[in-house]
């Protein structure tokens, strides 16, 4: 970015000085009438002049690259006119000066055209610069939501398939092999469900709650199966919030946690309520911490960061007796 900046910097100076060969033979008139030597003597005292203009002219692009980022139309007007009255006035002072100083007549139009042209010229070469710098700013930043995405996913597939889930999973397949046929079916489904959704997900930045909870309820199914009373789940109606996007295995993985970290038996049953409001969806457990469980905190911290690179935050909340996870919407 540095290397950018002095490389334009270099050729805006470079742009100016051809400008101003032509531009300032103009405000001298004629150059038979100052003659070579005054055409550059003319050159020579405009030239810190226009360079100071140019930037100031930066300075104010910048300024409202900050207030108008995405308006190009309004923010490169307003550089144009912001700038117009002083560097008008400026040019006309100056070539005031040189004309007294060469006994020519003064023309306050042939002063100020020709430098508002190469203001104006000044501001679209800024401009393109804070074009060009968004551009490799955006592509930069896009690599890396793709190398984060990447590795989120990773994780979420790994964590999924390690060998205590899949253990768990199947001793419970085997355990109702023995009991009922359509009910080891149904449960056969729901875990081919489970990873058919994290596999066709892994390269998709986002997906509708719809689809996230119906992965939830094939997730929900296996371990209800599993945990029995001791896991209550309270889903309330979320159709009107289906169309709004996530990122995926979000709510699962908040489910899981709830799982992984708390005790639940018959006697200490664990519930877990899933709810929807306009900002996004909530996961709420009550608190019943197992001892033995190393809290590393790295899944939320993990889904933290995805939810930051769009710029959306999670929020938190533990208090005595429950756990509250609050992910927003995408859209």
């Amino acid at each position: 970015m540095k290397k950018n900046t002095i490389l334009f910097f270099v050729l805006l100076i470079a742009a100016s000085l051809l400008l101003f060969i032509h531009t300032f033979s103009v405000l001298a008139h004629t150059p038979e009438r100052t003659g070579g030597e005054g055409l550059w003597v003319n050159f020579l005292m405009n030239l810190p002049c226009c360079i100071l203009i140019g930037y100031a002219d930066y300075r104010v692009a910048k300024s409202l690259q900050k207030r108008f980022p995405d308006r190009n139309v309004i923010r490169i007007a307003s550089s144009i006119l912001l700038t117009a009255l002083p560097v008008g006035l400026f040019a006309v002072a100056i070539n005031y000066a040189i004309a007294r100083l060469y006994a020519h007549p003064f023309s306050i139009a042939g002063s100020v055209f020709p430098i508002m042209l190469w203001n104006s010229l000044i501001v679209l070469f800024i401009e393109l610069f804070f074009y060009n710098r968004r551009q490799i700013e955006q592509q930069r930043r896009l690599a890396l939501m793709e190398k984060e995405k990447a590795l989120y996913h990773f994780e979420t597939l790994k964590n999924q398939i390690n060998p205590h889930f899949l253990f768990n999973s199947l001793n419970v397949l085997a355990s109702l092999a023995y009991e009922d046929a359509e009910k080891t079916n149904r449960f056969a489904k729901k875990l081919s469900g489970v990873y058919r959704y994290l596999l066709t997900t892994h390269d998709r930045p986002s997906v509708s709650v719809a689809e996230e909870l119906a992965f939830v309820e094939s997730y929900l199914y296996l371990e209800r199966i599993r945990f029995g009373d001791a896991l209550r789940i309270e889903i309330a109606d979320c159709e009107r919030w289906y169309d709004r996007q996530i990122i995926p295995a979000s709510v699962q993985m908040l489910v899981e946690n709830a799982l992984k970290h708390n005790i639940a038996t018959p006697e200490m049953p664990l519930t877990v309520q899933i709810s929807v409001s306009p900002e996004g969806i909530a996961v709420v457990n009550n608190l019943q911490l197992r001892s033995s469980v190393m809290r590393s905190g790295i899944g939320l911290k993990n889904l933290q960061h995805q939810y930051a690179l769009y710029d959306r935050r999670i929020e938190i909340e533990s208090a005595d007796a429950s756990f509250t996870v609050k992910i927003p919407f995408l859209n």
